[in-house]
């Protein structure tokens, strides 16, 4: 009987020469493909910081000018030495983003623009803010036209400023935030007496007391006589006191007014030191 032949079982696990050569040669084509990619962007990276670097060394980009728009309170040179920078620059090395943000932390300046105009010209553009008053909270601040605190109040600002008391840390406003009411009154009226022929003008006003209660009164002139005004209507107030004036003014009896309440919109009460309170 014959034997039967054995089959011959096919080794799975045996690597064929053929396949693992033709692997090598893909990768290594692949890799060469991948080397000349990598060299060519480093190449080309070489070749833009090279052009940069050439053309931020030009002369022909060299500052020759700079302009200096919206400064009043500073100086031309306190707003370069702010910004950081001075003629002779290259333009194109300069930062604009950076420059901005040097001005904005200077506290008088609420707004920059910073440009620069080829092939020599740099121009910047501020505006600073308006001093409005000065809050004391126990220490003293200035606060803007938009009852914003800007800066901590020093001998060097502006004097003749109107004082403002009576508030607290709560009634500052931050960020974007609506204006506190208290806030709010205060603005409203230095505002008013910031207009043309306004009954109580704005460098007359001494003191701005704020009461939580009975509203908002001023101290005015030289011998820091009272105004109360309350809350609210204040346009409508300060034009009935713009009326009572020239009475008081030319009348003997009330010449010296110590003070005049115009809380009430019914009536107006005004005082003097040696005589009973009359209602006008």
């Amino acid at each position: 009987m014959l034997e039967k032949k054995k089959q011959i079982r096919k080794n799975r696990f045996k690597k064929d020469p053929r396949k693992t050569r033709q692997k090598i040669r893909s990768r290594l084509v692949a890799g060469c493909k991948l080397f000349a990619v990598v060299a060519l962007m480093m190449g080309t990276s070489a070749l833009f910081m090279a052009g940069y670097a050439a053309v931020t060394r030009t002369d022909y980009f060299r500052t020759d000018a700079i302009q200096v728009k919206g400064a009043s309170r500073l100086s031309r040179d306190s707003v370069l030495a702010q910004a950081g920078i001075r003629k002779g620059v290259n333009l194109l090395a300069l930062n604009l983003s950076l420059t901005r943000k040097r001005l904005l932390a200077h506290p008088w300046i609420a707004a920059a623009y910073v440009a620069r105009e080829i092939p020599g010209t740099i121009r910047i553009e501020i505006t600073e803010h308006q001093a409005l008053a000065v809050l004391d909270l126990g220490r003293k601040f200035l606060i803007n036209t938009h009852g914003r605190i800007f800066k901590e109040y020093n001998p060097d600002d502006p004097r003749h400023l109107p004082l403002v008391t009576g508030m607290a840390y709560w009634d500052i406003s931050l960020g974007d935030d609506a204006l506190s009411p208290v806030m709010a009154a205060v603005v409203e009226v230095l505002q008013i007496s910031r207009t043309r022929n306004s009954a109580i003008a704005y460098p007359q006003i001494r003191q701005v007391h704020v009461d939580p209660q009975l509203g908002v009164s001023l101290r005015v002139w030289q011998d820091q006589r009272l105004v109360k005004l309350g809350f609210a209507n204040f346009e409508d107030k300060y034009r009935r006191i713009g009326k009572l004036l020239p009475y008081l003014k030319y009348s003997p009896q009330w010449r010296g007014f110590e003070s005049i309440d115009a809380n009430n919109p019914d009536r107006i009460v005004v005082q003097t030191d040696t005589s009973p309170e009359k209602d006008s």
